[in-house]
């Protein structure tokens, strides 16, 4: 019985000894996996998750956390990869959808971008972020009335984009050029499931 004042450190305390008991449990390793990311040791994670995929290939659940330990340091050729190979085991699993798109983004591939988000929206029509990136990717690919349309969509369900996308698409006309710029110092930003371009 789990007690009322468990803390996150109980809580991963006990994920690292279920994992240890359960060496050959690929969900034992993905439970560690993922309350290891959501404090922010990336490294420890990508390890629990390179663990639980050798001991069961293609889990779906571990390559797309493991696609997001490549998007968080910044290997978005690596996090399309795992992401694909997610969404083929699962063709349903939205986050490997969302992270694929975000890998194309920052590889500036806005036609793949574009897919991806709306096989998002397939899968949950009420995603803002997912409206909010189709918009972006619309944008940058020149289909301009469907990017205001997912925008303004986005907006309604409570995402805030960025002023600068917001500029951008107002000064947009059919000749406007792509808005896939990340900056020049990209290496001190981290790229999240809600960043705004």
């Amino acid at each position: 019985m789990r007690s009322e004042s468990t803390t996150p450190a109980d809580r991963l305390a006990g994920l690292r000894d279920a994992a240890a008991k359960q060496a050959d449990s690929a969900t034992a390793h993905l439970q560690l996996g993922t309350a290891l990311a959501k404090t922010g040791a990336i490294g420890e994670a990508e390890r629990e998750f390179q663990r639980a995929l050798e001991l069961e290939p293609e889990m779906p659940e571990a390559l797309v956390n493991l696609g997001g330990v490549f998007l968080a340091r910044w290997d978005f050729k690596q996090c399309v990869e795992v992401n694909r190979r997610a969404a083929e085991r699962r063709p349903t699993l939205l986050h490997a959808h969302y992270n694929q798109g975000l890998g194309h983004l920052y590889l500036g591939e806005a036609v793949e971008m574009v897919g991806c988000f709306q096989r998002v929206l397939e899968l949950d029509p009420r995603s803002a972020g997912g409206r909010y990136f189709l918009a972006v990717g619309l944008h940058a690919v020149g289909q301009l009335e469907e990017a205001r349309k997912h925008l303004a969509i986005a907006i309604e369900l409570g995402f805030h984009p960025e002023p600068e996308f917001l500029r951008a698409l107002e000064k947009a006309g059919n000749d406007a050029v792509p808005v896939l710029e990340l900056g020049e110092n990209r290496e001190n930003e981290l790229p999240e499931r809600t960043r705004r371009t």
